[in-house]
């Protein structure tokens, strides 16, 4: 009886352990886009979910969340210049981790640093870490006054219509590795790289074991977009942080709400490409 009642404690223990071990393994990510919207939702941004060459601060954008138009990229009407960039890194310690399936996720959203290459298929499982979340941003004073004093009469044409990123999330750099089904690791190295991850020119990576690639290159992953009119004579008064139902949720910044009936009625008349994608808040 007593041997029969060890092998029972024995079984059990081998039991919940070998549960505590599942339970630590990191999930298969099915959804890239919800994965990546409850990332830099906790930051209040929307997440890019389509690939963009320039996706950062100052860059005009229009069409629909998931679908967006490219404008101009920021040097058009947001030059470094005149504007410079403010950089908040609290959260530079903050790391994330997800699994894909035979795809590399969200990691080929906002800017443009690689694509699959053609060997990677859903016989690998693909581990990426994100590094050094930053918050990019202009200053909306500054903004005001280029708009007022050396912005482009084009620029400002355009910037009725269309929206800007006025603060951009980033993930300072990244780690990829890729396993088969079963978990083996595989061996990555200079001759093999592009079969898995196809990188653009100019992205500085090293492959830092003989199983993980590391992305130095800053990667933008979301957005908060901006709004800049004449009839608001250059100040950033509406901003989108959040998207619903494919359309921008635009909220006023302001303290104080306008009381004025015939200025109210004024901006409810002008309708631009802008607005028919967008939820204005009062």
């Amino acid at each position: 009886m007593k041997k029969s009642n060890k092998k029972f404690i024995f079984t059990s223990i081998i039991s919940v352990l070998s549960l505590g071990l599942t339970g630590c393994e990191k999930p298969i990510t099915d959804d890239p886009v919800s994965a990546l919207n409850g990332l830099v939702r906790e930051y209040g941004f929307i997440g890019y979910e389509n690939p963009l060459d320039d996706s950062r601060t100052g860059t005009m954008l229009a069409g629909r969340p998931t679908a967006l138009a490219y404008i101009a990229p920021a040097e058009s009407c947001f030059t470094d210049d005149v504007l410079p960039r403010s950089y908040d890194r609290q959260n530079f310690n903050r790391t994330y981790n997800y699994q894909f399936q035979g795809n590399l996720g969200f990691t080929v959203f906002g800017s443009a640093l690689f694509s699959a290459g053609l060997g990677l298929n859903k016989t690998h499982t693909v581990s990426v870490e994100l590094n050094g979340i930053t918050i990019e941003y202009m200053s909306a004073i500054d903004i005001t006054d280029w708009y007022r004093d050396g912005m482009s009469s084009t620029c400002k044409e355009y910037l009725d219509d269309v929206g800007f990123v006025t603060q951009a999330l980033i993930a300072d750099s990244m780690k990829i590795s890729i396993q088969k089904v079963g978990g083996t690791n595989v061996g990555l190295s200079a001759d093999n790289i592009s079969d898995f991850v196809q990188f653009e020119a100019g992205v500085d990576y090293q492959i830092v074991d003989s199983y993980t690639v590391e992305i130095s290159t800053p990667k933008y992953i979301g957005y908060q977009l901006g709004r800049v009119r004449l009839e608001d004579e250059g100040r950033v008064l509406y901003r989108a942080m959040v998207a619903e139902d494919d359309q921008f949720i635009f909220e006023p910044i302001s303290l104080f709400q306008d009381d004025d009936d015939a200025l109210i009625a004024q901006k409810e008349e002008f309708v631009s490409e802008l607005d028919d994608n967008s939820v204005y808040l009062k």
